[in-house]
């Protein structure tokens, strides 16, 4: 805010110069100014994505972000009815906690305006708007593919990260 004052400060003393170079003592400037505040949005996990056990010869594990219950589940907050787009990085390398294994995870996303988990619907990177409901929020299940036909037993780990900004 500081800087903005200095520059509406520049701009009248450059006009007021102008003005006594003219022969002028009249001095008028009209400055508009607007602003926009936008409330942050807020992502609460709710409950984190859960695997299970493997079955010996499983070559797959599949959370099914639609119609698991291991799916994670977050909810977004923001300003109601606004739009907002929705990026997330699908692949992730996850790392062997105890160990030099890893494992490339594939995630997958759905979303609803309603906390109805059977009715969302799968989020693609598609770069297309989403519009938080009439309370500002917007509900995310997390889940996702992970081969572990040649994985080292053991625990893994990695961030999952999901940018959202409005538009």
């Amino acid at each position: 805010m500081k800087y903005f004052s200095i520059a509406i400060l520049l701009v009248v003393s450059s006009l007021q110069a102008l003005a006594q170079n003219e022969g002028s003592d009249r001095i008028t400037a009209n400055i508009n100014v607007s602003a926009q505040v936008i409330q942050s949005i807020e992502l609460i996990t709710v409950n984190t994505m859960q695997f299970g056990n493997a079955q010996p010869g499983q070559r797959e594990i599949y959370v099914n972000p639609v119609n698991s219950l291991n799916a994670g589940y977050m909810i977004a907050v923001g300003t109601p009815d606004a739009e907002f787009r929705l990026n997330y990085l699908p692949n992730l390398e996850l790392t062997q906690i105890e160990g030099q294994g890893s494992l490339n995870f594939k995630y997958e996303i759905s979303g609803n305006s309603e906390e109805n988990q059977p009715t969302s619907e799968l989020l693609e990177l598609d770069n297309r708007n989403i519009r938080f409901n009439s309370e500002g929020r917007y509900y995310i299940w997390v889940g996702g593919k992970v081969n572990i036909a040649n994985a080292p037993p053991g625990n893994y780990e990695g961030d999952f990260t999901i940018e959202i900004d409005y538009i």
